[in-house]
């Protein structure tokens, strides 16, 4: 179960007359001197999911230390491009920077914020170490992170969620096309207790852009984009204006913040290989990361852990790895 905490839900911006929201959940009682802040995206692949799917051994790790853990709902595709979901991320970022000590006075050091996603949610992290300023990120915790939205799992047709079967794409794009017509945004959507995706109203959206290998098209809002990255390569087909949906490949300088990488080497829904590439990345530019591959582990093989950091011999290996990448993660926001 959660540690002892307290939670308060606030509006940070409107979307169509729509409030988008987050939880802050506070340590209880409160510390007597500012702490830092963890600011969470929800994972769900930028289709599902929402403010309420954050890792219960991730927001007791900041109960136990006095930080604040900050959940922020985002838009999400595909009634919404990629475009459109940087401008909420960013907005949640400056609404924690700026707002929350006004909310919520002398609760939170906004000098060390540690921004941090869960598999889409991880690459919402990654875009957050690129995009978000005044301050500058203390750190990024990217857990199984969809790093690299371009590559062959997202943009070639043929290639089903795990567990599902290709279906019919005509009803479900017909929907998505009337959705996307009549204007509509979407927050996502709260995941099943136990996680059993059938019982997503959104598989459909889900299942049908993953099958058709439309990733790329949906996130960028450009039509055929996917097909002409696989055919001309990413830095021939994709215009600058776009670059910001791309931060392994566009945005990622010696400036991005200390990094944290957890992932499983088991993963059927996004591959190891995504993280591989980011952490590649980062250290050619000379900035600071450790990449913790969790042997044997598949997607979301954290989801259920509540405590990582007891010192019990018979801690699964993986568990032992979570409380790992928080030692890392407290030596970066000292």
């Amino acid at each position: 179960m959660l540690r002892q905490h307290k939670k308060e839900t606030f509006t940070f911006k409107q979307v169509h007359g729509k409030p988008l929201q987050l939880d802050v959940y506070l340590p209880d009682p409160r510390p007597t001197v500012p702490k830092p802040v963890i600011l969470f995206f929800h994972g769900g692949y930028v289709i599902t999911g929402d403010r309420t799917n954050c890792p219960p051994w991730l927001i007791n790790a900041a109960i136990k230390r006095g930080w604040t853990f900050v959940s922020a709902d985002y838009r999400v595709l595909p009634e919404s491009s990629g475009v459109d979901t940087i401008q909420d991320l960013c907005s949640a970022y400056a609404w924690a920077a700026n707002e929350l000590n006004i909310k919520l006075p002398d609760l939170a050091d906004t000098s060390r914020i540690i921004v941090a996603g869960s598999s889409g949610g991880g690459y919402c992290a990654t875009i957050g170490g690129v995009q978000f300023k005044d301050p500058k990120p203390k750190a990024v915790l990217a857990i199984y992170p969809m790093a690299d939205p371009a590559s062959g799992r997202w943009a070639v047709k043929g290639k089903p969620l795990p567990g599902q079967p290709m279906g019919d794409a005509a009803p479900t794009l017909a929907e998505i096309e009337k959705r996307r017509s009549d204007g509509e945004v979407s927050f996502g959507e709260p995941l099943p207790p136990d996680r059993d995706l059938s019982k997503l109203a959104r598989l459909p959206y889900l299942r049908f852009i993953v099958q058709e290998g439309l990733y790329v098209d949906f996130l960028s809002g450009v039509k055929g984009l996917g097909t002409k990255i696989a055919e001309e390569g990413i830095e021939k087909a994709v215009p600058k204006g776009l670059y910001q949906i791309f931060p392994v490949d566009f945005g990622i300088t010696q400036q991005f913040p200390p990094t944290v990488v957890v992932h499983g080497t088991a993963d059927r829904s996004v591959d190891i290989g995504e993280s591989t590439k980011l952490v590649e990345k980062l250290q050619s530019v000379g900035a600071k990361v450790k990449y913790y591959a969790v042997e044997g582990k598949d997607h979301a093989f954290d989801i259920a852990s509540f405590e990582c950091e007891d010192e019990t011999e018979d801690r699964e290996a993986s568990t032992v790895v979570l409380g790992n990448s928080l030692k890392t993660l407290d030596s970066y926001v000292v």
